[in-house]
């Protein structure tokens, strides 16, 4: 730095000579400018760089160390493998179904032998007759009923009616009545024709009373 001084103050001098001596009346041109350029002082050794020390420091300050909870991943498998699986609603509910399907079935046949097929057209058949042990009878007779009903009633709602019939030992229908109307005459007194005009075989002689009385209802379910 201190000959860098010294070499500008020289410069300068002769600059100012030059420009005296052509003061003294003698004509010439100007002397050529020479630029000069000061050097600057080189950075200590300890200094870092504003951009470079800011830089440095918004990235230290963005950097966060993310610590997470340590996991018993074992002791979580085990509590998991203990957990009862949970019950779909399907399964809770087929209980439930299969109780209510059962009730149904015991209502529509109860004391019906195995093997009667009551049919779309007939809702429930219970018998006041205790040990009748003959299902063709059954089927014979509700097959007659069936091919011998004219139902009047072809509406956009279910209807039924029950219908209470006694049957003696020869096979003819000692009593009838609508025990249950449907609301519809028409349709009541149709059910009621179907079974008078049944004309039921005689009772089985298996059978031992004289006389077997049957609560038929009639059903009608219209198709969607």
């Amino acid at each position: 730095m201190r000959w860098a001084v010294i070499g500008s103050v020289i410069l300068h001098g002769f600059f100012i000579g030059l420009v005296f001596k052509n003061s003294d009346g003698r004509t010439g041109a100007y002397p050529r400018v020479i630029p000069v350029r000061l050097a600057s002082l080189p950075p200590s050794k300890g200094a870092e760089k504003p951009a470079a020390a800011q830089q440095t420091a918004s990235k230290s300050a963005g950097k966060k160390q993310k610590i997470t909870a340590p996991t018993d991943k074992s002791r979580m498998t085990e509590v998991n493998s203990k957990k009862r699986p949970k019950k779909t609603s399907a399964e809770t509910s087929k209980p439930a179904a299969e109780e209510e399907s059962k009730k149904s079935i015991e209502g529509r046949s109860r004391g019906l032998p195995d093997g009667v097929e009551l049919g779309s057209e007939f809702g429930s058949a219970v018998l006041d007759g205790v040990g009748f042990d003959s299902p063709y009878y059954l089927n014979v007779l509700f097959s007659k009923i069936r091919n011998g009903w004219d139902n009047p009633y072809e509406g956009a709602d279910s209807i039924g009616c029950m219908v209470y019939f006694v049957i003696d030992r020869r096979g003819k229908i000692v009593d009838s009545a609508i025990e249950k109307s449907s609301g519809f005459a028409a349709y009541d007194q149709s059910a009621l024709r179907a079974v008078l005009s049944a004309k039921p075989p005689p009772l089985p002689n298996q059978f031992n009373s004289d006389e077997l009385g049957i609560h038929l209802e009639f059903r009608y379910i219209p198709y969607n």
